[in-house]
């Protein structure tokens, strides 16, 4: 897949809401009563996602976010042609949509699975964490996450 053409997954919504449906009743449920919700959960998205992951998604974010991040989760793929200039063109898009969830969960997941970088999301959000230094005030222009995340790519592969 040429970095060009590379886009989001579409997700099939009537997964998505049964998915967020029994998420709900799991979150908070009985793990001896819920056992069945737990196995169709993970048979339909083809996760392995043990119970007690299931417990205190409420607290965090709402089910069917969960979901649809789980699912985009699985359903992007790393891109060995990701470069500079398309990593520029996604962190532009999320700078200027940070609240378009499915385009972030894109993202976040294809920068780890591509660079090995889980700390994307602080990268954008709270970037005094991603560089340690407690400086979240700074605001990061797309060719400086782009550089960020190439940078410490390079610093892992020479490890």
């Amino acid at each position: 897949m040429n970095a060009r053409t590379m886009t989001q997954p579409e997700l099939d919504e009537q997964l998505v809401q049964h998915l967020a449906k029994i998420a709900d009743r799991l979150d908070g449920g009985d793990e001896n009563v819920d056992l069945p919700l737990l196995e169709e959960f993970n048979r339909l998205a083809g996760t392995e996602i043990p119970f007690a992951e299931f417990q205190g998604i409420y607290g965090g974010e709402d089910h069917i976010t969960y979901v649809r991040r789980v699912l985009t989760e699985r359903a992007t793929n790393a891109d060995p042609s990701l470069d500079r200039d398309r990593l520029i063109e996604m962190f532009t898009k999320v700078l200027a949509d940070p609240c378009d969830d499915a385009y972030l969960e894109y993202v976040f997941a294809t920068v780890e699975k591509t660079f090995g970088d889980s700390q994307v999301s602080d990268l954008v959000f709270w970037p005094g964490v991603y560089f340690g230094d407690a400086d979240n005030q700074r605001e990061l222009k797309p060719d400086e996450m782009a550089d960020a995340v190439l940078g410490r790519y390079v610093q892992r592969k020479k490890r």
